[in-house]
């Protein structure tokens, strides 16, 4: 069953291929979780304009100034991440610390800057932690047919892809799923006047099923510096180091009808490492005392990454050959292992922030932010010639298809006893996609990502639903605890959607539920 696609999905297909991870990687590294202490994480982490607290203090530096004393912070956390499709459920539990960190507050006598204080905090912003599986007995097309559908626009010479003839075929400048569909011998090559062009092994009924597993995390941290100015206004600064690690293994799998066990698994491995810097500045004004108001930028982080990728495909196709040499198999015949550094600047934020606070027993809070994603951009590697134009295309298509979003967070809290307090709170966080690139409608677009991992997840909003309780032991140590859960529906792909001669897409997309829950636990001390 041969597959039309038009010359601009094909552009932005070897592009991807070629050089980077792809649009939906750029948002999956960019995107943050709720994140935090138990006590902020307990108000929906709406805690811009109240600081006096490590997590206010990472999303606005000013929150600093407000403490009066030193503390040190650290935070603990279980939880557990379920993903589901069509009944298919996998889980993963973890427990791990997501916030450590102190302030230091160092008193100058001063009528003009009465104080200066300095904080360091780490923060696990992001966690990839997850595990998927899904089926599906009746698919709009099958991976050949997109291996076949790259290949031919590439007008890719067979020669350059049989390991027979070719030392190196994932050197050559062909996909690499062309070079393992080629040997695998899921496409077959034919020739006409035009050039070279290809077909899938065959057109009837498959059915096919992925599993992935992703593990890392992406973790700032923030080295702080803040003061009050005239009594009502706290300004602040920070300077964010990032540090990024995924690691994904996946596996995408299709059944024949014709003999036992006849079909293919393609099985790909790939890492993303690297470090970033980024600054933020804030500022919250206290016109009265019952009322702070907090406005904080958060510039871009400008990260240098190194993608690790692997790849293999095994193959048993026997009934569907002539060829009397063929062997089910593996492709390739021995590991092969490919690194590609490159740079990646993330979207900048706003966050505005308003807190009202009555008789120091009620606390109501509201934050709002508000990020541009079509400012994501990914450059080469500073060694590189090219390093500005070999990404022109995908830069290009990330401000086409991807929008500022809003996040909104708000929290309350209500002190039952001088030592006692109760919390609860809400975010909700936009996804960034344009909705015809989110779903795969869009003729134009065509996800890819590095080497031959085809599987992708467009997320959908994220809503968190927050909860906890704080305890003052004396004037020094404190202990809260939080219930967070999380709830998202994400769209999965197997692989990028195809379209036939009358550019209709055949749309293979799973419907993905993801829930996690998760209690924190934080312990203070002040000194």
């Amino acid at each position: 069953m041969k597959r039309l696609i038009s010359l601009c999905v094909f552009v932005l297909i070897f592009f991807s291929y070629s050089y980077s991870q792809g649009e939906v990687e750029a948002g999956r590294m960019s995107r943050n979780d709720l994140y935090g202490t138990a006590r902020s994480m307990s108000m929906g982490g709406a805690f811009g304009a109240l600081g006096g607290d490590l997590t206010g203090v990472a999303i606005n530096p000013a929150g600093i100034a407000v403490y009066r004393s030193s503390e040190i912070v650290g935070t603990a956390d279980v939880s557990q991440e379920s993903s589901e499709v069509d009944d298919i459920e996998r889980d993963k539990t973890s427990f791990q610390f997501d916030n450590l960190g102190f302030v230091g507050y160092f008193p100058l006598r001063s009528s003009v800057i009465p104080f200066i204080n300095f904080g360091f905090v780490y923060n696990k912003v992001k966690s990839f932690d997850k595990k998927i599986a899904a089926y599906n007995d009746d698919p709009a097309s099958s991976l050949m047919d997109y291996i076949a559908d790259i290949s031919t626009y590439e007008n890719v010479d067979p020669a350059k892809l049989d390991f027979n003839l070719t030392k190196d075929p994932f050197s050559s400048g062909a996909p690499w799923l062309s070079v393992l569909g080629f040997n695998s011998y899921l496409i077959d090559h034919h020739q006409d006047e035009l050039g070279y062009y290809y077909t899938p092994l065959h057109d009837e009924s498959i059915t096919n099923s992925l599993g992935l597993v992703e593990k890392g995390s992406v973790n700032n941290y923030d080295f702080t510096i803040g003061t009050t100015l005239g009594k009502k206004v706290n300004v602040g600064l920070t300077l964010t180091v990032t540090d990024i690690y995924y690691n994904l293994s996946s596996r995408y799998s299709e059944e024949f009808e014709r003999g036992e066990n006849a079909g293919f698994d393609l099985r790909n491995y790939l890492t993303t490492e690297g470090a970033g810097v980024g600054a933020k500045i804030g500022v919250i004004y206290r016109p009265i005392n019952e009322l702070r108001i907090g406005v904080a930028y958060h510039t871009p982080v400008w990260c240098s990454l190194t993608d690790t990728y692997s790849a293999e495909m095994e193959h048993n196709v026997t009934q569907y050959v002539d060829d009397p040499d063929y062997k089910p198999g593996i492709v390739p015949p021995s590991p092969y292992i490919y690194a590609h550094d490159y740079r990646f600047r993330t979207p900048d934020k706003w966050v505005m922030s308003i807190a009202g606070v009555i008789d120091n027993k009620f606390i109501a809070s509201f934050d709002y932010e508000l990020s541009n994603y079509q400012d994501m951009k990914f450059k080469g590697d500073v060694d590189e010639i090219d390093a500005e134009s070999m990404y022109e295309k995908d830069n290009r298509y990330i401000s086409e298809d991807y929008k500022t979003t809003s996040t909104v967070r708000v929290g309350f809290e209500y002190r039952f006893t001088p030592q006692f307090s109760g919390r609860v709170g809400y975010a909700w966080m936009q996804n960034p996609y344009d909705s015809e690139y989110r779903t795969g409608t869009n003729i134009d677009r065509v996800t890819a990502i590095a080497g031959s991992t085809t599987i992708y997840r467009m997320e959908g909003d994220i809503s968190y639903f927050t909860g906890g309780v704080g305890y003052r032991f004396n004037r020094n140590f404190y202990l809260d605890l939080a219930f967070v859960y999380k709830t998202q529906k994400d769209d999965l792909y197997p692989f990028p959607t195809v379209f036939d001669s009358q550019e209709n897409p055949l749309i293979n997309r799973y419907s993905l539920k993801n829930t996690n829950t998760k209690g924190l636990l934080t312990l203070g001390y002040k000194f």
